[in-house]
């Protein structure tokens, strides 16, 4: 019984030694067969920090407007008989854009004639009058009340001779504005007029635009009026052509801010003679603000930003430094550096979220 009690006692205590040995010789971490932490080091890529010309620019974002936007509308209240034109069609200044029935109109344009031949009429009957009483009078043969009423009625018929051919006028001008035509050249746009729509005066139909040239339009702050001039030249992009850069000069300022973002509304004239910009189109606008000048650049995909500070990592020793560094403009993949490399340092452009500061590297070719 004691020996069954002895062997009890001594099995825990061998298994317990046991597995001490185990753990304290790495039996069960796995770390017999890798190498230390650090020792291989993440695969990166580097670029040199270097020097490149470029001419200072203002960036700006702003919207394309045409040069003259005219709103069609209607002059006097109908039906609309005929949409003449449809959206995106090219129009010369006096083509017909929408006709509105005009059976109204004849008629009164119809009756206004009449007037006028019955005015005709009278005027002509009263002025035979005139000249045979002038006669009579002249030789004592009718009293001077019958001359004076002769003279009168042809007055009155004048009169009413002058008030019929006004009305005529106006009965014609009138059927005239039945067909609301364009007032410019240009591009037809917006409409939406269609047939049976009755409109009322000032409505509008649809808009044409000339846009042969057209307006970058943008908003210049405050800080940086005193940069733009009349006549300055601009390169303007806009998203549905991609790296093709439109040539434009500024050609408006607004004088005064707007009173909403106090900021100053300026037009940047476009030659468009193939119709290539369209108006609403968003565009980004640089402005060139003197002579080239050598500013340092590295890749955009070296910097990270944290905690509103702007780091890079270089590549030292086979180790990731992190460096702080202040950035200037973004010109295409590249970034300016204003301070914190110097020209020809390494830094590393790829998996550089991954990476701490004295994280081991191995710098791919």
């Amino acid at each position: 019984m004691k020996g069954f009690k002895l062997k009890y006692w001594i099995i825990p205590v061998v298994v317990f030694i046991a597995v001490t040995l185990a753990f304290r010789s790495g039996a069960f971490s796995g770390s017999k067969n890798q190498p230390a932490t650090g020792t291989i080091g993440v695969n990166v890529k580097v670029a040199a920090a270097q020097f490149v010309n470029t001419v200072p620019k203002l960036l700006l974002n702003g919207s394309i407007e045409g040069q003259t936007t005219a709103t069609i509308s209607a002059k006097i209240a109908g039906r609309i008989e005929q949409v003449m034109v449809q959206e995106g069609q090219q129009v010369k200044m006096g083509d017909p854009l929408v006709k509105l029935e005009s059976v109204e109109l004849s008629n009164s344009v119809r009756a206004a004639q009449d007037a006028v031949v019955k005015a005709q009429v009278n005027y002509d009957l009263a002025m035979t009058d005139y000249n045979r009483y002038q006669k009579l009078y002249s030789v004592g043969a009718v009293s001077e009340q019958a001359f004076d009423s002769a003279a009168a009625k042809v007055k009155t018929a004048q009169a009413d001779l002058s008030s019929a051919t006004a009305s005529q006028n106006s009965a014609q001008q009138q059927y005239g504005y039945g067909i609301i035509t364009a007032p410019v050249d240009g591009v037809v746009s917006n409409v939406t007029a269609t047939i049976g729509q009755v409109v009322s005066p000032g409505a509008a139909l649809m808009a044409v635009q000339d846009i042969n040239q057209v307006y970058a339009v943008v908003n210049i702050e405050q800080k940086d009026l005193g940069l733009v001039k009349i006549g300055q030249p601009a390169d303007v992009t806009v998203d549905a052509y991609g790296d093709r850069v439109f040539a434009g000069t500024v050609d408006l300022m607004n004088p005064e801010a707007g009173t909403a973002n106090r900021m100053f509304r300026t037009k940047i004239k476009i030659d468009n003679a193939d119709n290539s910009l369209k108006a609403g189109m968003f565009a980004k606008i640089q402005l060139a603000l003197g002579e080239a000048k050598q500013v340092l650049t590295v890749p955009q995909a070296a910097v990270i930003q944290k905690q509103g500070l702007y780091y890079v990592f270089t590549a030292e020793n086979n180790k990731a430094i992190r460096r702080q560094v202040t950035i200037g403009k973004v010109n295409g993949d590249s970034i300016q550096v204003n301070s914190g490399l110097q020209p020809g340092e390494q830094v590393i452009i790829s998996n550089v979220s991954q990476l701490k500061d004295g994280d081991a590297v191995k710098i791919a070719e």
